[in-house]
């Protein structure tokens, strides 16, 4: 639901940054979050009154509670992201999920609705602290503001590109959670797959030290490159100055994309030589193994492709983002199907091949426009 939002939210307020409209960040970002959130209610609450209704009303009530929050913690979450507020968002994570877990011990004897209750009082309390942080860094005299309906002030194609990329990420889930013969019923229509949930868990905590590099080389390193590059264009540089420093940031970008390859590369190999041990250690039964590996690798692929993205991003290529996360999210959802359909052996290979294939097209379409950057950056810009 909040996939439409979360790069356009983005990038609106990194514009009115740029304008040093600081004013209208935090009441858009406030009106932005009220709709999104005021749809999860509705959505949630008709979904949980159909499906849910046999719970009882303390149930529904929790459900379209947790729903909720959850759609202005994506949206905070992100803007706070974009904004580099990384300390501060691993802190109020922290604080919340343990809230969530200490509040959950005492609780967990009173049943399902206890649980609810505890997951929502630590989300909420995630929210407020993230959103508080935003209140004190980012003061408005208005609380509310909808300029991002302003169709002069956005971009359709990244609603449609944060779509597409969400999508991509979860269609897969989907599928097993929605095939009869490889999920089982939790609760109503919501639905588990058991072969696939585990190794997929497993499978995106191991992309940790990968994202960890991603991120540093992302937001130090290249950031600088491309800074120091547009800003000798915006000041009038010498044409070999110019040149020099876009030599430099393109050969910044493709460290990030190698260095997060080589990173996690060595990360995967070492999950992969202690996974017998890690599996035992948790209890985890080693059946799971093969598929975890596949899933790994799957993972593997999709920091990469994220990687690509952010680049991408960076240089505004709105089509190109479009068309890599559209390609991503329909081959991700037909291989996905396939592999479903030819049995166990072939799990979480769908999602490998659609990564390679979105890879392949992200990577041609960055590609080509950084043979042409110069030409880009003096005659479209």
């Amino acid at each position: 639901l909040t996939g439409f939002s979360q790069l356009m939210i983005t990038r609106f307020i990194a514009d009115r940054i740029f304008e040093k409209k600081y004013n209208l960040i935090l009441p858009n970002l406030v009106g932005n979050m009220v709709l999104n959130m005021g749809l999860g209610f509705i959505i949630s609450l008709l979904f949980s009154l159909i499906f849910f209704k046999n719970q009882g009303a303390i149930f529904i009530i929790l459900f379209t509670f947790n729903f909720t929050i959850f759609c202005g913690l994506w949206i905070i979450n992100i803007v706070l992201t974009s904004l580099k507020s990384y300390k501060f968002i691993l802190f109020s994570f922290v604080l919340g999920y343990l809230t969530f877990l200490v509040v959950s011990i005492f609780l967990v004897r009173f049943g399902l609705n206890s649980l609810l209750f505890s997951f929502f009082i630590g989300q909420a309390l995630l929210f407020f602290m993230l959103f508080g942080y935003m209140v004190k860094n980012h003061y408005s005299d208005e609380l509310f503001r909808f300029d991002f309906f302003n169709r002069d002030l956005i971009y359709i194609s990244l609603i449609f590109s944060g779509f597409f990329y969400n999508l991509g990420i979860w269609i897969d889930k989907f599928v097993f959670w929605f095939t009869p013969f490889t999920s089982v019923e939790v609760l109503g229509p919501i639905r588990a797959s058991l072969v696939y949930d585990i190794p997929m868990f497993i499978a995106y905590i191991s992309i940790a030290p990968g994202m960890a590099i991603f991120f540093l080389k992302l937001e130090v390193e290249f950031a600088e490159y491309y800074d120091k590059y547009y800003k000798a264009v915006r000041e009038g540089a010498t044409l070999q100055k110019i040149y020099e420093y876009g030599d430099d940031m393109i050969l910044s970008a493709r460290n990030v994309i190698l260095d997060t390859m080589r990173i996690q590369g060595i990360a995967f190999i070492i999950f992969i030589l202690f996974d017998v041990y890690l599996l035992k250690l948790f209890k985890i039964s080693l059946l799971y193994i093969p598929l975890l590996h596949v899933l790994m690798l799957g993972t593997y692929l999709q920091l990469i492709f994220m990687a690509v993205l952010a680049i991408l991003n960076y240089f505004d290529r709105r089509i190109e983002v479009l068309i890599s996360s559209a390609t991503f999210a329909i081959t991700n959802f037909l291989f996905s199907l396939v592999t479903v359909f030819l049995g166990p052996y072939y799990y979480g290979y769908g999602l490998v091949f659609s990564l390679l294939v979105s890879i392949l097209v992200s990577i041609i379409l960055l590609r080509r426009f950084l043979d042409e950057i110069h030409y880009n950056t003096f005659m479209l810009n």
